[in-house]
């Protein structure tokens, strides 16, 4: 469907943030713009965002992933809820083999997680959608492990941010830029998909 590798891609939608899609839009795209929660109604801010796509010499797309938060987090109330992150996505391989190796390490662990431990991105019953890291903080890896997730993630996400919670709901106390799918809070049919993603294919998460 992308014929060509694309310099970036800016999802103004909901839930798109997860390590799943800007690994599988690897080679195809250079950088990658997303938000790990819901996206509110007025999206990214369409009055800045050509000064930093278009009238720039060289495009500026954590301008736009900045400016996103901002016209959130001077809100009030429900309305300052963002989330946001700018990722490279030529540098998602070693994240992947970090993971590959923790998810290894720690099955028994992945699997015993209890998911209200976990930093949650939704609201209602849409529970697929948790931090990377705080994932891995939950599977019970090591320091040296989490050395090397935090070196791999450094390279990788360029730009985070955040409010301090979303719409009233709950707090974001841990925000590594990615959300990820939780295998022990998902479903069977939900698993079987999730083993024909390249991530999957990379780190073996759900086996």
């Amino acid at each position: 469907a992308i014929p060509m590798k694309l310099d970036y891609i800016l999802f103004d939608a909901c839930l798109m943030g997860g390590i799943e899609v800007a690994y599988e839009l690897r080679g195809k795209c250079g950088l990658v713009g997303f938000s790990q929660a819901e996206v509110l109604a007025e999206g990214f801010d369409y009055k800045k965002l050509t000064q930093h796509l278009l009238q720039r010499e060289t495009p500026y797309p954590a301008g736009v992933c900045h400016d996103y938060f901002l016209q959130y987090d001077i809100q009030n109330g429900i309305y300052r809820s963002a989330t946001i992150s700018l990722v490279d996505c030529d540098k998602m391989e070693p994240v992947a083999q970090v993971c590959r190796d923790i998810f290894s390490a720690h099955r028994e662990g992945l699997a015993a997680i209890r998911h209200e431990d976990v930093q949650r991105f939704y609201r209602s019953s849409k529970h697929w959608f948790y931090d990377l890291e705080s994932i891995i903080v939950n599977a019970g890896a090591t320091g040296e492990e989490m050395a090397a997730l935090y070196q791999a993630l450094d390279d990788c996400v360029l730009y985070k941010a955040h409010t301090p919670e979303f719409m009233c709901e709950f707090e974001i106390k841990t925000f590594s830029g990615f959300s990820m799918y939780l295998p022990c809070y998902g479903n069977a049919e939900l698993d079987k998909y999730y083993k024909t993603l390249d991530w999957n294919h990379a780190t073996g998460l759900v086996e």
